[in-house]
């Protein structure tokens, strides 16, 4: 049975911060490893809704290919992972084999690497629904009943999210690490909060959300 997790196999930290960032906002629950035997141990200990591999697992050898290496491995599974490609190193002959050869479900090239095709591409090709389209995990129920109906209804599911921790004093980088997602992300579902219930502050819009007088 698929989970809600995305496997990614991804060596460079900046790839990291970009695949968390997409994978979360997405709803799924990123798991990053960085090398060959790594991936091998996280397929096998638990399920999977997709996995985005990368092909060079080492930046200072350019003919690494344990991502490739990887791929087959899902490839041979008797129930065969989805599984996303995204690399660096692109060739006619890698994208052949890892599209027709070896199933990999999209084929991406970093330097062109588009961020909105890549989500759709995951939300369409993963086992499972991510849970975004339900309540999340992250927000107590107790805090979710005291925020007013009309500003639940306005804001997102993630902008509720960060508005809980707001409410519990985390900062920026604290609410990244919970969320799994970058500090420039977190500032900009704040800002969102603040423009859409016409606040400047975080006490504000908790405030306004929870209905509370000064």
């Amino acid at each position: 049975m698929a989970g809600q997790a995305i496997l990614v196999i991804e060596d460079d930290p900046n790839w990291q911060h970009i695949y968390r960032e997409i994978i979360s906002d997405a709803g799924f629950e990123p798991q990053v490893v960085t090398s060959y035997r790594e991936a091998l141990t996280a397929l096998a200990n638990r399920p999977y809704a997709l996995a985005v591999v990368d092909m060079s697992l080492s930046e200072a050898d350019y003919a690494n290919r344990d991502g490739l290496r990887v791929l087959r491995q899902i490839a041979a599974a008797p129930e065969p992972l989805p599984a996303i490609v995204v690399t660096g190193y692109a060739t006619v002959n890698l994208a052949i084999e890892t599209l027709v050869e070896l199933k990999a479900v999209h084929f991406f090239r970093k330097e062109e690497f588009d961020r909105r095709k890549f989500r759709q591409t995951l939300e369409k090709e993963a086992l499972v629904k991510p849970h975004v389209s339900g309540q999340s995990q992250h927000i107590p129920a107790s805090f979710r009943q005291k925020v007013q109906p009309a500003v639940a209804a306005l804001l997102s599911e993630r902008e509720l999210e960060v508005l809980y921790y707001l409410s519990q004093g985390q900062t920026n980088k604290e609410i990244g690490q919970r969320l799994t997602v970058t500090v420039n992300t977190v500032k900009k579902h704040t800002q969102s909060i603040f423009t859409k219930l016409r606040v400047n502050s975080r006490a504000a819009a908790v405030a306004q959300a929870l209905n509370v007088k000064d």
